[in-house]
């Protein structure tokens, strides 16, 4: 086991790094929002390289905006009029999107320094203790755990205990290159979701309740299509997020593939599993042009994609859509993996 320090938090609070390797993939992970730092990964000339996009130190990550493979909780993705109501009591969050919650605002894991509990050669368990920050229900005992398999998976498993029943949706916001973290943008991905149906929203980017199919639409991504293609054409068609930044039903139940992409010119390929009925497709809309990257990398628009696997956003508005509660002195789980192979 290699745990090393990264950096400081303001305070002075170290911030850790774990080095993990199986399966010919390695990934260093920091105690800062428990963070993937590196993950590499073979392509088929057998070379390795960094697929996650993300920043050299802790000055990097601390600044705004960053991209960065970060745990988001205690809520991940929104939650509409920065309020919900629950057993009867209305709660009232911050407002940092608008008038909407986004990634729990100033309660957002991405922003805490996590205790790692146990770190091996493999796998490195953290913990974070959340003390309702942001407006939310009681406190929650959180643990992350990140495992490298010896096929090439990376697997996130998640663990809480909340004081009060809480709305919960846990996920990391991975931005994946897969032709390398440096290496432009993602047009030349090939990306297949195992989705009938997504959650259309509105202007603000809240779901609006409504269930559609993808048939006929540029969210069919059935089967295996160009990335770039499938920009353009949601674009064609009237998008207004420049790309992808939506919510998709998956397919089934319990622990299933749910994903695929690849990468021609390096061979890469990613699998994606998870036990939870959403994922959120998002392919760095947002990314400010010129953004420093690692390693004197320059991150753009489209560097890089998002399969954030989650409860739908706004489910706690939306009782139709499935789970996000977390019951007062329960163990909650979830789990989400991502296999690499070259091909």
């Amino acid at each position: 086991m290699s745990l090393k320090k990264f950096g400081a938090m303001p305070g002075g609070e170290t911030v850790w790094l774990a080095e993990l390797k199986a399966g010919g993939v390695a990934a260093e992970i920091i105690s800062f929002g428990a963070t993937v730092h590196r993950l590499m990964a073979p392509g088929k000339s057998g070379k390795c390289e960094d697929v996650v996009l993300g920043k050299d130190g802790m000055d990097g990550y601390l600044g705004p905006g960053a991209p960065s493979a970060s745990v988001i909780g205690r809520v991940a993705n929104r939650i509409s009029s920065h309020s919900f109501s629950l057993n009867g009591k209305r709660y009232n969050l911050e407002a940092n999107e608008k008038k909407n919650t986004l990634h729990s605002g100033g309660g957002n894991y991405a922003l805490k320094n996590f205790a790692v509990i146990d770190a091996t050669d493999t796998s490195v368990r953290l913990a974070l203790r959340d003390r309702g920050e942001g407006g939310f229900p009681g406190e929650a005992t959180i643990e992350v755990c990140y495992s490298l398999l010896g096929d090439g998976t990376l697997l996130l498993e998640y663990a809480a205990v909340p004081t009060m029943d809480t709305p919960i949706s846990l996920t990391n916001h991975i931005y994946f290159n897969l032709a390398g973290q440096g290496s432009g943008p993602v047009y030349g991905h090939t990306l297949s979701i195992d989705a009938d149906y997504y959650t259309p929203s509105d202007l603000r980017n809240i779901p609006t309740g409504e269930v559609f199919s993808v048939k006929k639409t540029p969210y069919d991504l059935r089967k295996p299509s160009n990335l770039g293609e499938a920009i353009g054409a949601l674009e064609k068609a009237g998008g207004i997020h420049n790309g992808f930044d939506i919510n998709f039903v998956l397919k089934g139940d319990g622990w299933r593939k749910i994903a695929e992409a690849s990468d021609e010119g390096s061979g890469r390929a990613m699998e994606v599993y998870t036990d939870l009925p959403g994922v959120q497709l998002y392919v760095g809309n947002h990314i400010r042009a010129g953004s420093p990257g690692k390693g004197g990398a320059v991150y753009n628009p489209h560097s890089g994609f998002c399969l954030e696997t989650q409860f739908f956003p706004d489910s706690i508005h939306n009782p139709h859509f499935p789970g996000g509660i977390a019951f007062a002195n329960e163990l909650f789980t979830t789990a989400t993996a991502y296999r690499f192979t070259a091909k």
